[in-house]
């Protein structure tokens, strides 16, 4: 059988499937939009990516131009042309906000850290285009009405509400609320926790380590891709044999990619999930316990600090 052919009537089957779904009442919030686009997969620097097209003359599509955009149906019919893989919401000109979770699925269970996110926004939520059933893993999207201030990427969290497109698979995930829910208080709870606050001008190192004054606005590009990092920023502490050794070990990295910058530490430390007001801010001594904790961090660290 011709492979080609064989895709042509899977991505028509797959449009079908996406129509009825809508047709039932799924997603029903979006549907009156002019923000629909339609995406396939492309290697792009080596990397499989879905950049978005017009659904119309099926030329990319711009998150800034709302005339690159489509309705619903026209999107299900670009799809339906074996053209495309499958259908995204440009999040721009819109009430809503998306979410990304990605690598969440494992054996087909949600993760710790995912579930708490999940289940704070209690909202639609779907499986990605990533979810693959055979090995259960992937992520899953969730939609909310609400905007985040900025967009924000933590490790494999992402929170858009801007410039951006969501794919749409209407796959819901079981458990969760079939409609898009009005969730704007936790999405700015959820930015605090996961966005780290920016630390403008120069920030002076005046306790502990060399002393030195750096101008630190951001952790490096590079800190995204330190996993453990990433993990206790989001507040998991999987693996860790107590909730101090997970606050010590983030307080370690926090002082490897800052150089060192006690006051920049602090302060992403008290924007990340592991921050507890009444531990955190416990008075120890002369002291607190998080001061406490990065002094000794500073005392006992064995790599050197990232310097930029």
């Amino acid at each position: 059988m011709n492979p080609e052919h064989t895709r042509h009537e899977q991505l028509t089957a797959y449009a079908a499937t996406l129509t009825e779904r809508f047709a039932q009442g799924i997603l029903a919030e979006l549907v009156p939009y002019r923000n629909f686009v339609v995406w396939r997969y492309r290697l792009i620097d080596g990397q499989k990516k879905k950049p978005p097209f017009n659904p119309n003359p099926h030329q990319p599509a711009s998150p800034t131009d709302s005339e690159t955009w489509g309705t619903l149906a026209s999107a299900l019919s670009a799809v339906a042309t074996g053209n495309f893989q499958g259908i995204g919401f440009m999040l721009s000109h819109s009430p809503f906000a998306g979410l990304d979770l990605d690598h969440c699925l494992q054996d087909g269970t949600v993760q710790p850290w995912a579930q708490e996110i999940i289940t704070a926004l209690n909202t639609y939520t779907e499986y990605s285009p990533s979810w693959n059933r055979k090995t259960g893993t992937g992520g899953v999207h969730l939609l909310a009405s609400g905007k985040p201030p900025t967009n924000k990427k933590v490790g494999a969290i992402e929170l858009y509400g801007q410039k951006r497109y969501l794919t749409l698979t209407t796959n819901h995930l079981q458990g969760t609320p079939t409609t898009i829910e009005h969730r704007q208080e936790v999405l700015d709870a959820l930015y605090r926790r996961f966005a780290p606050p920016v630390v403008n001008g120069d920030s002076q190192n005046t306790r502990g380590g060399g002393g030195s004054t750096a101008s630190l606005t951001e952790l490096p590009p590079e800190a995204e891709h330190d996993s453990v990092l990433q993990k206790l920023l989001r507040g998991d502490t999987t693996g860790f044999a107590s909730a101090s050794n997970a606050d010590f070990v983030l307080v370690l990295k926090l002082l490897h990619w800052t150089g060192d910058n006690v006051a920049l530490t602090r302060k992403l430390f008290c924007a990340s999930g592991l921050y507890r007001q009444d531990k955190t801010e416990r008075k120890t001594g002369e002291t607190t316990y998080l001061d406490m904790t990065i002094r000794n961090a500073l005392k006992k660290r064995r790599n050197p600090p990232m310097r930029r």
